[in-house]
């Protein structure tokens, strides 16, 4: 059985718990980083057994999902804060209208010089 998710192709390895019982020593043969294992117990699924690459992949998913998550949140906070979306359009159109500083001029500004 194969499933697309994303764009990672997996393929499930149904069995039941006794013949897992059975298999175990061969499980990490069943396994590679793109197969799962789903465990059954009275026809019904109850674990998934994956390889440790595949379970590395998921993580590393996670924390990019999470990274961009929090972008978004950012980005969302940006775009409710009205004081500071007036001043963005503020500054575009100054940019468009040519009202800009070199950054020579801005240094001296700040005293960063």
């Amino acid at each position: 059985m194969y499933k697309e998710r994303g764009s990672i192709m997996t393929s499930n390895t149904i069995m039941p718990i006794t013949k897992l019982r059975q298999e175990i020593m061969h499980l990490p043969e069943l396994l590679d980083e793109e197969r799962q294992v789903t465990i059954t117990r009275r026809g019904n699924p109850v674990a998934v057994i994956i390889s440790y690459k595949g379970f590395m992949r998921i993580l590393e998913q996670i924390e990019k999902m999470s990274q961009e998550i929090e972008a978004l949140q950012e980005t969302i906070e940006i775009l409710q804060d009205k004081e500071l979306m007036e001043s963005i359009r503020e500054g575009i159109e100054a940019i468009q209208r040519g009202d800009t500083v070199s950054l020579e001029e801005a240094r001296q500004a700040l005293e960063l010089e």
